[in-house]
């Protein structure tokens, strides 16, 4: 069962109290609610917003400037008039303390303890910030995660608010990147753990006694309580959660997720099930070093505004950045919005039409649509103003620049498109996919049975899980590899201790990775090592390959993305990465029996002409009895054609087809030849 309702922007908490209240009210028994799992986006709107806690920093003497210097490269590398970017923190909000700590997690400096001169002048000068909440970063933290969470606890108690340590949220080396981290989680942590905190005595006052789980940004979930001891691990959980879910569906099929909403479309890569991650992304202009799902966003969405760009010697139309937002919205709303944008192109063209949309709930004004789209041809020069060739513009300058976005995200992966399948979701994601599939030449695309709210599925199926990392410095040689060892196995035990403490079940799964590099070289590559389930890892410890088989995983890797190895090269450890997740349960969805049925034709604006184009509508067998148009049952439909479905319309253009899946999945093709195989077999996983 799916079901949305409108997001409460004053009070977030009271949606998802209405949303669950109205499941209840369907049918949904309190007692049959396994868990809840939920996803947010508000540390994240109050990070780009600045609308943050006050946070002091205390650092290791000689560094106060850290935050500020960064990694001292402008924004634009040619550009010395270049602004750079606002430190995430004011200068006069660090303190210096006389402590650091070598590699090897050694202290250097004063002792730390309630009475010493050097805690009283520091506590003393966090006092006089009037700061909400406090991060401690000490040069080598990450050496010492124990010594350094010590001292942060010594300062919440003493402070009065929340002290989030560095080294204890992120022990990895980088003193920049570990510092800009533990400010953002210090930052959000009051504001996110009020919202959790009310969401919570929400979720328990209408009677569900389920577990609260909160989605993170690597595509899980944790705790109620983890969510609130690291909140940051939680602000890119929607984009996440959509691609986790691609993956948990269709694990055998290499995917690119096309996620398109008001104001963006995000990219994400799935290769077999799993989400591509990174641990370079940015928010704003601070870096995020944890592992997040590697979602690229395009400033391309169905509320973009469509625009004339008057800069050059001949006006050309652009579409984006910039976006109408919810309010006014689009011209069609008929809510006062006055910019057309690319859903009035689509209203226009006949993809979406009124009486459909949003099953009727929301009415749409075409002929303002219409005029709105006049006014900007008249800006092109035409000679004849004419909305429908604003139309073809809009469409083709937003296809192309996402075309151009794919191209480059899976570029850096090593790949090319048609090796690929879409899986388009949110509301606009069916009416756009197979326009940009089209061409980038991918062959198949789906759209999922509830595709405006399939990143709530995600969040549903998302497996508990905790990435950990600890750096260190090693050769992967016979001496080095004791070394690697003993650090690999202290951080699987951390694992499989936060494991347990979630109480999310008897069994999950272990991934064992490292960063390496040859011996000169400035930059890693991760590679995995180990894989195995948390109830083995338990009994039989961490044993890592032999120096010759990591050196020689490294090889592969290495020649995979740059195109050479170097095997007497030596080869050397720089951090060791665990991933620890499991899944909660399955979701099961109906199967069989849905068809297409052709319920109307209209015209349809495609590719510089007009169409005459059928508009389907998914239904039963029984249902589509009475309609002579509608195919058997796993037949394919050719277009052009607009299917329109309760949460989106699904755009089908000429030289394409589509058809129901047993899962109720829409799968879009090319109409292949009779002597082809046909592209449109995706199915999805057993219990997915």
């Amino acid at each position: 069962m799916a079901h949305k309702v409108a997001s409460t922007p004053q009070d977030p908490a009271r949606a998802v109290e209405q949303g669950l209240r109205d499941l209840l009210g369907l049918g949904v028994a309190a007692a049959d609610v396994a868990s809840i799992t939920h996803g947010t986006t508000i540390g994240l709107n109050a990070i780009l917003q600045r609308r943050v806690a006050r946070v002091a920093v205390l650092t290791s003497r000689g560094h106060r400037d850290l935050v500020h210097i960064g990694r001292a490269r402008l924004p634009r590398s040619f550009d010395l008039h270049a602004t750079p970017p606002r430190p995430v923190v004011d200068r006069d909000q660090v303190v210096e303390i006389d402590l650091r700590f070598t590699p090897d997690g050694a202290p250097v400096g004063a002792s730390v303890t309630r009475d010493s001169v050097a805690y009283r002048a520091a506590r003393e000068a966090l006092v006089a910030t009037a700061a909400d909440a406090v991060t401690v970063c000490l040069v080598g933290g990450y050496a010492a995660p124990e010594r350094e969470a010590e001292l942060a606890d010594l300062l919440a108690a003493d402070l009065g608010v929340p002290v989030t340590s560095a080294g204890a949220l992120w022990p990895e080396a980088g003193e920049y990147e570990r510092t800009a981290l533990a400010v953002l989680d210090a930052q959000i942590r009051p504001l996110m753990t009020s919202y959790l905190t009310s969401l919570r005595e929400r979720v328990a006052g209408i009677g569900l006694t389920a577990p609260l789980f909160i989605s993170t940004s690597n595509g899980g979930s944790v705790s109620f309580a983890d969510a609130i001891a690291r909140p940051v691990v939680t602000v890119l959980s929607g984009p996440a959660s959509g691609v986790a879910a691609a993956g948990l569906l269709w694990p055998d099929t290499d995917l690119v997720t096309f996620d398109m909403g008001g104001t963006s479309s995000d990219i994400g890569v799935v290769g077999a099930g799993r989400p591509a991650v990174t641990t370079g992304t940015t928010i704003g202009d601070h870096p995020l070093t944890m592992p997040v799902v590697d979602v690229e966003a395009i400033g391309a969405g169905g509320g973009s505004v469509a625009w004339v760009d008057t800069s050059g010697e001949v006006a050309a139309l652009r579409v984006g950045p910039r976006s109408v937002g919810a309010h006014p919205g689009p011209v069609a709303y008929g809510l006062g919005g006055t910019e057309p944008s690319l859903t009035d192109a689509y209203v226009h063209a006949g993809a979406l039409a009124d009486g459909a949309f949003l099953e009727g709930r929301m009415r749409l004004d075409a002929p303002a649509a219409t005029a709105a789209l006049t006014v900007l041809a008249e800006a092109l020069d035409d000679d004849v103003p004419d909305a429908s060739a604003a139309v073809d513009a809009a469409l083709r300058t937003a296809t192309a620049g996402m075309s151009t976005r794919v191209r480059t995200v899976l570029a850096r992966h090593g790949e090319v498109p048609d090796a690929f399948t879409f899986v388009a979701f949110g509301g606009a994601g069916g009416t756009h996919s197979a326009l940009l599939a089209r061409d980038l030449g991918v062959r198949r695309v789906i759209v999922p049975t509830a595709a405006a709210t399939f990143c709530a599925l995600g969040a549903a199926l998302a497996p508990v899980r905790r990435d950990l990392v600890r750096s260190l410095r090693a050769r992967a040689d016979e001496v080095g590899i004791a070394e690697i060892s003993a650090v690999a196995g202290a951080v699987v035990a951390e694992a499989l201790a936060w494991w347990h403490e979630q109480g999310a079940g008897a069994d999950g799964d272990v991934v064992l990775a490292v960063d390496a590099r040859y011996d000169g070289q400035p930059t890693t590559l991760t590679v995995e090592v180990l894989t195995g389930g948390t109830a083995r890892l338990d009994a039989d410890g961490v044993a890592l390959p032999e120096p010759a088989a990591l050196r020689a995983a490294f090889g592969q890797a290495h020649e995979r993305y740059h195109g050479f190895a170097d095997d007497g090269a030596p080869v050397l450890v720089e951090a060791v990465r665990v991933a620890v997740s499991g899944r909660q349960g399955e979701v099961r969805t109906r199967s069989g029996g849905r068809v297409l049925a052709e319920v109307g034709r209209r015209e349809l604006r495609l590719d510089g002409r007009w169409h005459d184009a059928a508009v389907l509508a998914v239904v039963s067998g029984d249902e589509a009895a009475d309609a002579p148009a509608a195919p058997g049952a796993g037949a394919a439909v050719a277009g052009p054609a607009v299917v329109e479905k309760g949460d989106t319309s699904v755009l089908v253009p000429p030289g394409w087809s589509v058809r129901v899946a047993d899962s109720g999945d829409l799968l879009l093709a090319p109409v292949a030849p009779s002597n082809e195989t046909d592209p449109l077999e995706v199915p999805r996983a057993v219990g997915a």
